[in-house]
């Protein structure tokens, strides 16, 4: 457990209310729970004052020293420092976040701030060339430890603090802002926070949604009526009303092989795949039977058993599923047809062409791609033996889950669950706002970034153009680089969309939460059924991940608005080394996925139309068993990974590291004086400053219990052995921490792929 000490005494004046905290000798099991004790933001391997962009502090009054310390790293720092450099005399005032930042005392704080930061995770002890994860993150694990989730980590991190900033742009007591929209996403969140109010009637209110598509047989009981349940009328008619996906998935995006007109994609639920893992669904049989019991009120012992049986179901479904990680190409998982060809194929079990008249309300003749043939198989088999009872419990429930949202007793846990949801159906809005916010403290950051970008693009057109890529003929490397030349970048911003324009039909109270909940469903089922005579847009998945994505049918790198928070990933007064190793490595992994083993296939212009010679292709599948063998050999959690065809993220990982330490050569080569050493890391060259950096994006901690689940849900491999096995392959990791041939770090057999 992580030893905090300190003689601070803080006294904040927050708007109307003034807090004084003094604290002694604290236990904290992380620096979050440490933090929370005080209104100002101390960031204890950061060691400065840190008012959060969250808050309005307008006065802090500070004294005193604090230190940190953990396996021998002691930082003391004189807070009389702070006064001086955030310019507080007695009791000054302070100007809100972010605008104390630009004194030459703050900077010199934070590069401190920073040094400490790298420092503190580190384990300097361990050699470098044998285990570069351990001596870059040995420390996060016990500074953050994933004691109360899942996982900790830099992502993870970023999207609390970015969750802080939704929570204070939804607390802010003026009545509007830049549009007419802002109140209704407002009046959501406030009927999200009224828990008295949802409380009332909630499970009558979830049963008569329930009740309208025939009921639940677990509660209805000897109610239900079998001979009227007709499972693929059930899912229609819901997604229908509330474009909600079950057990056929359905999906209007752009066609393979012309992204100028939408096709209709019908076949499997890809999030099914998780349901194959059997600790996964262990979790999730438990899971499932707490809710039903809370939920639906319930005995203990008939929501186990309903939760079993729902659970087993959405296993065998899940058999049928093509699971990325097997490595299956959109060539093997697609193909063009015509409902009625699918209907011969799988009725009268699945009557696809009754499923889609049923949802569209007419009968649709154009064809559409048929996704996973084995899907329909498993599912015409897992129909004819399932129970109906058992198929009717698993749509009821699949269905009311998005009407669903737990009910807490602490206030601040419930604001945090209703910023989730406003995220849920309000990103688009959040993030266009946001971004907005980052503009006005700093309007460059664009131009900073689109410069990134660009830098990015050179240095892979220099390793295309390379002698190391002569194994493709001439004319495929142009196609190559004609791709490149193509592909874009983009911040998710939604700088195109009226919002008051968008919503104009959208009600919402701010009093009614589950009413809301049914409008915006209704909505979503409504616009669902437009798409298919609008042009193409990016898909829904692509435009709310939270991390950056590549578009393979716009050839674009999508990065989201959370990771223009300043100081995270890097700052103007960092060192260059920190921007091209975070967000210009993070970039470059998206912009290598647009040539990896599945999206490489896409042209220039985002359509399915494989440019590659039969002897680059026969030489990439060499490489790329490379890659296949090479992480097979590693280690998580005790067991070897798993040798899987894809190698999307290997790929990606192996050659993003590449783009990103490439560009940041070409600007140290542009920029020969430039100081790129951090105070007390002087010891570290500006090379190695890079590789440090860049693995740290990869710190992460882990709860035992989530190990096994994510190794064989997860396309991507664990983060410790993302950063051993890409950094090993790299001839410039090794040449930085000059280490021996036949070293962990530094083998004798490299994978390469460009």
């Amino acid at each position: 457990m992580l030893m905090l000490r300190t003689t601070i005494t803080c006294q904040v004046k927050y708007k109307s209310t003034s807090r004084v905290c003094s604290l002694g000798t604290l236990r904290s099991k992380n620096i979050t729970d440490f933090l929370r004790h005080i209104e100002c933001y101390f960031c204890i391997e950061a060691v400065y004052v840190y008012v959060l962009s969250s808050t309005s502090i307008e006065s802090i009054f500070i004294e005193g020293k604090i230190m940190s310390y953990e396996n021998d790293i002691i930082v003391f720092f004189d807070l009389a420092l702070l006064l001086i450099a955030f310019g507080i005399e007695n009791q000054a005032k302070v100007a809100p976040f972010p605008n104390d930042f630009h004194t030459a005392a703050a900077k010199r704080i934070m590069l401190l701030s920073k040094s400490a930061e790298m420092q503190n995770y580190m384990k300097p002890e361990v050699d470098a060339c044998n285990d570069f994860y351990t001596y870059a993150c040995g420390n996060w694990a016990k500074i953050n430890p994933a004691n109360n989730g899942a996982k900790t980590g830099l992502f993870i991190t970023l999207t609390n603090a970015y969750d802080r900033r939704i929570a204070h742009l939804l607390n802010e007591t003026e009545n509007a802002r830049e549009n007419e929209f802002h109140p209704k996403v407002k009046h959501f969140y406030e009927s999200c926070l009224q828990i008295d109010q949802r409380k009332l009637n909630y499970r009558e209110k979830l049963l008569n949604i329930m009740e309208e598509f025939g009921g639940m047989p677990a509660v209805k009981g000897k109610n239900w009526s079998e001979d009227k349940f007709d499972w693929l009328t059930t899912i229609a008619r819901i997604l229908k009303k509330y474009g909600t996906s079950i057990i056929i998935g359905v999906q209007i995006i752009a066609d393979l092989t012309n992204n100028e007109i939408n096709r209709l994609y019908i076949g499997q639920i890809d999030s099914l795949a998780a349901a194959k893992s059997s600790a996964y669904s262990e979790q999730l049989k438990l899971a499932w039977e707490l809710d039903i019991t809370a939920v639906l009120d319930l005995r203990r012992e008939q929501a186990a058993k309903i939760a079993n049986e729902m659970v087993d179901f959405a296993q065998k479904l899940a058999l049928g599923v093509a699971d990325p990680i097997e490595g299956f190409d959109i060539e093997d998982k697609t193909r063009l047809r015509l409902l009625d060809d699918m209907t011969e194929n799988y009725g009268p079990a699945v009557n696809v062409t009754h499923f889609v008249k049923t949802w569209l309300g007419y009968e649709y003749n154009l064809p559409v791609y048929e996704y996973v043939e084995n899907y329909f198989r498993n599912l015409r088999i897992l129909i004819t033996e399932t129970p109906p009872h058992v198929i009717a419990n698993y749509i009821m429930w699949e269905m009311i889950q998005d009407f669903r949202l737990d009910l807490q007793s602490e206030k601040e846990k419930q604001r945090l669950k209703c910023v989730d949801a406003v995220k849920q159906y309000f990103v688009n809005y959040l993030d266009h706002v946001i971004y907005g916010q980052i503009l006005k403290y700093d309007r460059t950051i664009t131009q900073e970034i689109n410069a990134l970008w660009r830098q990015l693009k050179l240095a892979f057109e220099d390793m295309w153009k390379s002698s190391d890529n002569k194994w493709m003929k001439e004319s495929t490397r142009d196609k190559a680089l004609e791709k490149l030349s193509a592909m874009s970048f983009e911040v998710n911003s939604y700088e195109d969309i009226d919002f008051v324009k968008e919503y104009a039909s959208l009600s919402i109270s701010p009093t009614d939460y589950f009413e809301n909940v049914i409008n915006i469903m209704k909505r979503r089922g409504e616009n669902y059924r437009l798409m298919l005579f609008e042009p193409p847009r990016l898909e829904e998945y692509e435009l709310r991940s939270s991390t950056p994505v590549y578009s393979s049918e716009y050839n674009k790198v999508l990065l989201p608005v959370a990771f223009l928070q300043p100081r995270f990933l890097w700052d103007k007064i960092y060192p260059a080394a920190l921007k091209y190793a975070t967000l210009g490595s993070i970039i470059a992994h998206e912009m290598a996925h647009g040539f990896d083993d599945t999206m490489g296939k896409y042209d220039a212009k985002g359509n399915l139309n494989n440019w590659w010679d039969r002897n680059a292709s026969q030489v990439f599948a060499l490489r790329k068993e490379c890659l296949r063998q090479q992480y097979g050999r590693h280690e998580y959690a005790g067991k070897l990974l798993t040798k899987t065809q894809y190698q999307g993220e290997n790929i990606a990982d192996n050659v993003g590291i590449r783009i990103a330490y490439t560009a940041y050569e070409n600007w140290l080569l542009k920029n020969p004086k430039a100081f790129e050493y951090l105070p007390h890391m002087s010891h570290v060259n500006p090379y190695q400053l890079f590789f440090i950096s860049a693995a740290q994006v990869w710190c992460t901690d882990l709860n035992s219990i989530w190990q096994n689940i994510v190794v064989s849900t997860d396309v991507h491999p664990p983060e410790e052995i993302r950063v051993r096995a890409s950094f090993a392959n790299f001839e410039a990791f090794a040449r930085a921490f000059k280490c021996e041939l036949g070293s962990a770090m530094h083998p004798h057999r490299k994978c390469v792929i460009y």
